[in-house]
């Protein structure tokens, strides 16, 4: 055997051997990748099944879950507080979010401190007609809140707007929970309300102009 085939020989097998290592780094950097999506997930989940928790119970909160691919695997409410925990994968995440009382005790939801007061008293008038509080699940927002949704948006069920751009950043906002969605249509032009996006963003309701 000359020393050219010797050599050649002994390259086969360690080439052999280095395409297999890299197969396997190349495997193992896809699960990790996939590790820190599910994780990043299940954050996202746990926070906006907690806030639909604490609105409208744990069945909203289950469904918002769902939504946002994962399994409500924990629920706790007490009064306006709520607690949830939620699994995507592997990964598990919890979250705790607070109702607010807004104006009158009429509007009951998650963020309307910061709304403006046509938006306050189109919730109060909506509230009044139907005989039953308005849940909120996201109100203002600040330009942060609106930059951190953005960067997750691709997690979100829903379209996210560009910060800057978002009617929750001027208070003139709001969204609801889903189950909500065709008891709010039935006042809504009656109090100044609008759901711009009813295909892609049904949850989603502004002041009309």
């Amino acid at each position: 055997m000359s020393t050219r085939e010797r050599e050649r020989g002994q390259i086969v097998p360690l080439v052999a051997l280095m395409v297999v290592a890299a197969g396997v780094a190349a495997l193992w950097l896809g699960r990790l990748g996939g590790a820190a999506v599910s994780r990043a997930q299940a954050r996202t989940a746990a926070d906006m099944a907690a806030l639909a928790g604490a609105v409208d119970g744990r069945q909203q909160a289950a469904a918002i879950a769902e939504a946002n691919g994962g399994r409500l695997v924990g629920f706790e409410r007490r009064g306006d507080e709520a607690w949830a925990k939620v699994e995507v994968g592997r990964a598990v995440a919890a979250a705790r979010a607070r109702r607010e009382p807004g104006p009158a005790g009429l509007g009951a939801g998650v963020g309307v401190k910061g709304l403006v007061p046509a938006m306050r008293s189109a919730i109060d008038k909506a509230a009044a007609l139907l005989g039953r509080p308005v849940p909120i699940t996201s109100g203002f927002r600040s330009s942060a809140d609106q930059a951190r949704l953005w960067a997750r948006r691709a997690l979100n069920p829903f379209p996210v707007a560009r910060p800057g751009t978002s009617a929750h950043e001027r208070g003139r906002a709001i969204d609801v929970p889903r189950s909500f969605v065709p008891v709010l249509l039935t006042v809504a032009r009656r109090v100044g309300l609008c759901q711009p996006h009813p295909s892609t963003d049904p949850i989603h309701f502004e002041l009309c102009a």
